[in-house]
C-alpha cells in the first residue's frame, strides 16, 4: 500500500483517512463531501510527502492512456461511476503496484473485499473514512 493513512488539517476540519485494502470505494450520497476531499487533495499532492497522489476527474483526457503510465500511485477518481470502463477496471484489477480511492457507487468487475467499502464521516470537524455499512 502506498499509503496507510492520510491526514491533514483544512481549518476548521482536519482529515484523518484510514485505508484497509489496496482499492477503497467511497460511496454515499451527494453532497456528502467526495468532492470537496478530491479538491483538498489537489493541494496535498504538492507536497513531498503526497507526491505519489495522482488525481482523475471528468476533465482528464485519455484517462486510460493516462492512468496506464502510473506505477507505485496512489490513484484517485472523482466521480467514477462515470470514467471508469471496462479497460480501467482490468488495469485497477492487475496493477499492483498503485492504490486507489474510488468515488464510485459500482463495484461490478473489480476485485474488492468488506474493507474496500467505505463512506466519509463528519463528526466535530473531523472527516473520517468509516466502514460502510
Amino acid at each position: 500500500m502506498i499509503y496507510k493513512n492520510i491526514a491533514f488539517k483544512a481549518d476548521p476540519f482536519s482529515y484523518d483517512l484510514t485505508f484497509d485494502d489496496r482499492i477503497t470505494l467511497v460511496g454515499g450520497d451527494s453532497a456528502t463531501g467526495k468532492t470537496v476531499l478530491y479538491e483538498m487533495l489537489e493541494d496535498l499532492r504538492l507536497t513531498d510527502e503526497y507526491k505519489a497522489i495522482k488525481l482523475f476527474n471528468y476533465k482528464s483526457d485519455n484517462l486510460f492512456e493516462s492512468i496506464k503510465q502510473c506505477k507505485g500511485n496512489f490513484i484517485v477518481m472523482d466521480n467514477a461511476d462515470i470514467l471508469v470502463d471496462d479497460d480501467v477496471r482490468k488495469f485497477i484489477n492487475f496493477e499492483f503496484s498503485n492504490q486507489y480511492m474510488l468515488f464510485l457507487r459500482n463495484c461490478d468487475g473489480l476485485n474488492v473485499s468488506d474493507k474496500s467499502f467505505k463512506v466519509l464521516k463528519f463528526e466535530q470537524n473531523r472527516i473520517t473514512l468509516e466502514e460502510e455499512l
